[in-house]
C-alpha cells in the first residue's frame, strides 16, 4: 500500500527518520528506520536514507506492507434512515473517516462496503472524534448533503452532548466564548487550544448532576463546531473531560502514553457523548430530533463516581 504526506510547517530540515517517527506513531522508530534501509520511503520523488533530511512542503510517500486493519468498533447502530439521510449512534473506538493506516477501519468505509445492505453513497455530513460517541449525521446523495451542509453554517442544527469532567463549574451554567486555534505542539501532537487570533467558538455549558464535590456531569450546546471545541473549551475552563488524555497532559507526557497506552482508572477514553442533534429535514421539511442514549463505559462512570466517597 503506497501512502503519501505533505511536510507541514513545523517540520524544517529534520532527519526524515525523525520525522516520521514522530509524526505517524502507528509504527516505530525501528520499523520506519528498516522501511528505509529498504528503499520504501522517497521524498520528491527521490528514495530517502535515514541520513537525509526533509523540509516544509516535500512530498513524503512510502510503499507499505499490507498489515491487517487496526481494532475498531464496529457495533454502531442505525438510529434513523430514510431515501436521504441516516443517523448512526457512533461507540468509542471508532474513526469516522480514513485516515492513514486506518483506510478501512472507519465507518464510512463499514457503511459502504460492509453493512448489509451497503450504503455506497454514504457521506459524512458531521464528525466526532475517534473516542467520543453518540448521533452522527451521513447524507446518501450530493443533494442531501448540500443542504444539510448548509443549515450547520447557518446555525439551523442544534447539538447536545453530555461531559463528564473533574471539579465543579462555578457559575453552574454559562457560555464559553473563546476563540480557538491551532497549537504549537512537538511533532506527532495535534491540539487546539484558546486564543486570542482563533476561530470564534461558543459553548453553552449547564450543570446536570455533582459528584461528592469531585466531578460534575454536564449537558453542553455547541453554537459553532471547532476542532475539539468542547474538549479545548471544557479545559480551558479548568475542568476538562475525564479520560482526555490529550487536553490533561504535556506534549511529551501524551507522546508517551500514546506509545503505551497506560489504562486510565476511571474510564478508557474522553467521557463525551454526543446525546442529540435537532433540526428540519431539508426535504420533508419535517422537524427531526434525534437521540442516543448514554454508552455503558459512561453509564458505569457515573454509577462508580455516585457510589464512591
Amino acid at each position: 500500500m503506497r501512502v503519501s504526506s505533505k511536510v507541514p510547517p513545523q517540520f524544517k530540515q529534520t532527519p526524515v527518520l525523525d520525522y516520521l517517527a514522530a509524526r505517524f506513531t502507528y509504527r516505530s522508530r525501528d520499523e520506519w528506520a528498516e522501511l528505509l534501509a529498504a528503499g520504501r520511503v522517497s521524498g520528491n520523488g527521490r528514495i530517502l536514507t535515514a541520513a537525509d533530511a526533509i523540509t516544509q512542503g516535500d512530498v513524503i510517500a512510502c510503499d507499505l506492507p499490507e498489515t491487517a486493519p487496526p481494532p475498531a468498533n464496529f457495533n454502531y447502530r442505525i438510529i434513523y434512515e430514510d431515501a436521504w439521510l441516516l443517523a448512526i449512534d457512533k461507540p468509542a473506538n471508532l474513526r469516522v473517516h480514513d485516515k492513514r493506516r486506518y483506510v478501512q477501519a472507519n465507518l464510512i468505509y463499514h457503511l459502504r462496503q460492509l453493512h448489509q445492505p451497503p450504503y455506497p453513497e454514504a457521506t459524512l455530513i458531521n464528525r466526532l472524534d475517534k473516542d467520543t460517541s453518540g448521533v452522527l449525521l451521513i447524507a446518501r446523495d450530493p443533494e442531501t448533503l448540500r443542504l444539510m451542509q448548509q443549515l450547520f453554517r447557518e446555525k439551523q442544527v442544534a447539538k447536545e452532548y453530555l461531559a463528564v469532567v473533574h471539579g465543579v463549574p462555578d457559575p453552574p451554567a454559562g457560555v464559553i466564548d473563546q476563540a480557538i486555534g491551532r497549537m504549537d505542539s512537538l511533532p506527532g501532537v495535534y491540539r487546539y487550544g484558546v486564543m486570542a487570533e482563533g476561530k470564534t467558538a461558543v459553548t453553552r455549558y449547564e450543570t446536570r448532576q455533582i459528584f461528592h464535590n469531585q466531578y460534575t456531569l454536564l449537558r453542553l450546546q455547541p453554537q459553532t463546531g471547532r476542532t475539539h471545541q468542547l474538549r479545548v473549551h471544557l479545559a480551558a475552563l479548568g475542568h476538562p473531560i475525564v479520560g482526555d488524555r490529550l487536553y490533561t497532559m504535556s506534549d511529551a507526557a501524551y507522546l508517551d502514553w500514546c506509545a503505551h497506552k497506560t489504562p486510565h482508572p476511571l474510564i478508557q477514553r474522553q467521557a463525551l457523548h454526543s446525546a442529540a442533534v435537532r433540526f428540519t429535514h431539508p426535504h420533508t421539511l419535517r422537524p427531526c430530533r434525534l437521540t442516543a442514549p448514554l454508552p455503558s463505559d459512561i453509564q458505569s462512570l457515573i454509577a462508580n463516581l455516585q457510589s464512591s466517597k
